[in-house]
């Protein structure tokens, strides 16, 4: 009974806090607070005293805990008090532990970026992957933090681990070791395809903006660029307006809502550009790589593949009983003035991945050599 209490005062705690949080102010949060608190604890007997198995209180206590902050934010999380420092840590990093970038897909972990030449991509993982297993703990069906955090303290331990990997069709699994090694610091890269400049990058940072702008040097002939920006998750709000300036060209801006009702606009100025803009997209598009997108298709650029994967925020952990709450203070906005937030940037022009081709990239060729939009997303 003693255990009982504890875990319903706990899990109480923090239904208050994250409430008070999502809502903008404790005093929001009224009665319906108080319902969910009843709510909640009584789910909760049922659950332990119905079930085929007895339900283990701290199981009961971080599923309950972690799906009412994903309601609230899809992207944010609970994160228990033993955890928290790891997982700060992991956050913390300019990039991820073995160069993966996770976001989460259903009930799973998916890899939204893939370091070149980390060790991630050195075993074979590529971005639209599924993760089953870390180091032979289930990772799904549970919180996304619980990942990241057995990734970095794998790498901080200098161990390897494995992964249990689905492919992006869904139609086979295999088991993958990383190994521990630097994760190098990417380069802005900008190839030819035929005439047209196509530019791959791994950060959204200001000093992938200063690569970038030294490698277009030598394209201002160019009728059209293709940004490829599958894959694309990681760096900054603000790097995001500078690679979008130096791309577009000229006055750009970035604007975040926030929770507390005030926007805020990052601003970038670059050389007037001349050329039009081809982006490629998809599910692995997301965090900076979307805010970069959205500013892009705000510049006229024509966004190409698939809906991007749906979150721009940028959170803040605040503590609470037994540990931390992760909520998105601010997020991106599209051209509608919608958040993205929960819901993703949707091309001018869908095109859908193949296994062994890659239609989303042909086709942003062809229309940076002339061919018109056949279609909208809906």
């Amino acid at each position: 009974m003693r255990q009982r209490a504890i875990f319903l005062g706990v899990s109480i705690a923090v239904i208050l806090t994250v409430v008070a949080l999502a809502s903008g102010a404790a005093t929001a949060a009224g009665k319906g607070a108080y319902r969910l608190m009843g709510l909640f604890g009584q789910v909760v007997q049922l659950v332990r005293t119905n079930y085929v198995e007895e339900v283990p209180i701290d199981k009961a206590e971080l599923g309950a805990l972690s799906g009412l902050v994903e309601a609230a934010d899809p992207g944010g999380c609970y994160v228990p008090e033993a955890s928290a420092a790891s997982f700060s840590r992991a956050r913390s990093r300019a990039l991820p532990p073995f160069g993966l970038a996770l976001g989460k897909r259903a009930s799973y972990p998916v890899v939204l970026e893939v370091v070149p030449d980390s060790p991630a991509a050195k075993a074979g993982v590529v971005a639209g992957e599924l993760v089953e297993r870390v180091g032979g703990e289930p990772v799904r069906a549970r919180p996304l933090w619980l990942a990241l955090v057995l990734l970095d303290e794998a790498e901080h331990r200098g161990a390897k681990v494995s992964l249990d990997v689905i492919d992006r069709q869904m139609s086979g699994k295999r088991l993958v070791e990383l190994t521990p090694g630097p994760v190098p610091a990417p380069s802005v890269k900008v190839t030819v395809k035929g005439t047209v400049p196509l530019v791959t990058l791994a950060v959204v940072d200001p000093d992938s903006a200063k690569q970038l702008a030294t490698a277009l040097q030598t394209q201002t002939a160019a009728s059209a660029v293709v940004a490829d920006l599958r894959g694309v998750a990681l760096g900054s709000a603000a790097g995001a307006a500078e690679v979008a300036a130096t791309l577009a060209g000229g006055e750009l801006e970035i604007r975040l809502a926030g929770r507390d009702g005030k926007d805020q606009a990052l601003r970038s100025h670059a050389p007037q550009r001349r050329w039009k803009l081809i982006v490629c997209l998809d599910g692995t598009t997301a965090g900076p790589g979307e805010l970069l997108a959205a500013a892009l298709k705000n510049s006229g650029a024509t966004l190409v593949g698939g809906e991007t994967y749906g979150d721009t925020g940028q959170r803040e952990a605040r503590s609470a009983a037994g540990g931390e709450v992760w909520l998105a203070s601010s997020w991106g906005v599209g051209l509608d003035g919608k958040p993205l937030l929960g819901s993703g940037l949707k091309p001018d022009e869908s095109v859908r991945g193949r296994k062994g081709a890659d239609p989303i990239l042909d086709r942003a060729l062809e229309l940076a050599a002339g061919a018109t939009v056949e279609k909208k997303a809906a």
